[in-house]
């Protein structure tokens, strides 16, 4: 007699169809509402303080780490980590639908508060769905096909934003600033909500061992934090990563203050923030073909440095350019962007995969949530320091901070043990 009683398994195809479809609508989706690129940019067309828009980044990442501290403890089972892929994507779609509805014709109090709540929402859903998108994918992707699909989601989701923003640049258009570049933020919303009602499709059982006995006493998040902390310090490779980790914020928090100095030259050029969008979803899909292949060929080690040695170019390149007085054409910037977007993939993609390549399903939660509330916390006072300084003193200080910096990330990239090894 069939067991009507027992759960159907789950199709590996249809789950592998709807993570990989999903993931590539969440990626399109970050890169229309990059709050690295087009949260400031927009924030910035509303005529609000430059002071605040360097610390978009900080409520970001602050609002992320508080999550991963909160959350890391109950991502270990399937049937949590699938909601923690799905509702952030949908709760971020809602919150911006509020911003391209309200922020245009407010007080610039209201303004400022707006984005720096839609900044605190979009961390704290980044930090869920980061936890529970490794979870997902170290369980139900095998190795094999693991760094295939995350630079093939690249590609797909690369090119397809590209023809969204092109097709769409001269949709809604006005003569306001905000209302000029508003395409841009509602694309990355009907992303975004497509990406959570997708995934929520996705059917995962929990493993069929016998459950552990209910602990009597809920774990208390900042002490697994802790019990995370010595895991990982117990293992060389990861003390060596994780001051990598820590200085690769140079690179990954990057991208604000050149949209910071973009802004001050092209806030009111036609088109600016869909080239610039335009050129780092380019340089996401030159990314996902060459991270990819040398990930597959070689290691992600090599991954990491080498994004770190391009973002250093791209820094460079943004200094020559404003000197030089070519900074003015907005398809000179667009390039330097499209080399940071290049460079700054690299070096997320190889962590990412260097975290999973290297840890066990029970211990991954732990160490990814430490590597990022390390670099969250470190990430915090660096983008509140370089985002005074482009406020008080010009937006040109932190380009050259961070190129310095991004050359000392490449040299600490070459210091991480191969996963081979």
């Amino acid at each position: 007699m069939v067991d009507t009683q027992s759960p159907k398994p789950p199709s590996d195809g249809r789950n592998y169809q709807l993570i990989f479809w999903s993931g590539s609508l969440a990626t399109i989706g970050g890169q229309l509402v990059n709050p690295n690129l087009v949260l400031p940019f927009l924030y910035l067309a509303l005529g609000a303080p430059t002071f605040f828009a360097g610390m978009l980044l900080p409520f970001v990442t602050g609002s992320r780490l508080i999550a991963e501290i909160f959350v890391s403890p109950f991502i270990n089972k399937v049937t949590r980590a699938k909601l923690a892929v799905y509702v952030p994507n949908i709760m971020t779609a809602v919150i911006l639908s509020v911003v391209a509805l309200l922020a245009t014709g407010l007080p610039k109090v209201l303004i400022v508060l707006l984005f720096l709540t839609t900044a605190t929402v979009m961390g704290l859903c980044q930090g869920i769905a980061s936890l529970g998108t490794s979870q997902i994918y170290g369980i139900s992707i095998p190795d094999t096909k693991r760094n295939r699909m995350v630079f093939a989601q690249a590609t797909v989701s690369g090119i397809l934003a590209i023809l969204v923003v092109w097709l769409t640049r001269d949709l809604l258009a006005s003569d306001q600033p905000m209302q000029r570049h508003i395409v841009v933020l509602w694309c990355g919303v009907f992303a975004m909500f497509a990406a959570g009602i997708s995934f929520a499709g996705v059917r995962l059982l929990e493993d069929e061992a016998a459950p552990a006995p209910a602990p009597k006493k809920k774990p208390h998040p900042l002490a697994e934090l802790a019990t995370g902390f010595k895991t990982g310090m117990a293992y060389p490779w990861y003390r060596k990563f994780l001051t990598a980790r820590l200085i690769f914020v140079s690179v990954e928090l990057a991208m604000p203050f050149y949209t910071i100095h973009a802004a001050t030259l092209h806030v009111g050029t036609k088109h600016s923030l869909s080239y610039f969008v335009i050129a780092a979803s380019l340089g996401m899909v030159i990314g996902s073909i060459l991270w990819g292949w040398l990930s597959g060929r070689i290691s992600v080690k090599p991954v990491m440095w080498l994004g770190c040695l391009i973002s250093t170019l791209s820094a460079v390149m943004a200094l020559i350019f404003t000197y030089l007085g070519y900074a003015q054409d907005v398809w000179l910037y667009a390039l330097i962007i499209l080399l940071l977007s290049l460079g700054g993939n690299g070096v997320i993609y190889g962590r990412y995969l260097y975290i999973i390549d290297m840890t066990s399903e029970k211990e991954r939660p732990y160490l990814v949530a430490l590597g990022d509330v390390s670099a969250g916390l470190v990430g915090m006072v660096f983008a509140a320091i370089l985002g005074a300084v482009a406020h008080l003193h010009d937006p040109v200080t932190p380009i050259i901070v961070l190129a310095a910096l991004n050359l000392l990330a490449m040299l600490y990239a070459f210091r991480l043990p191969s996963t081979k090894s």
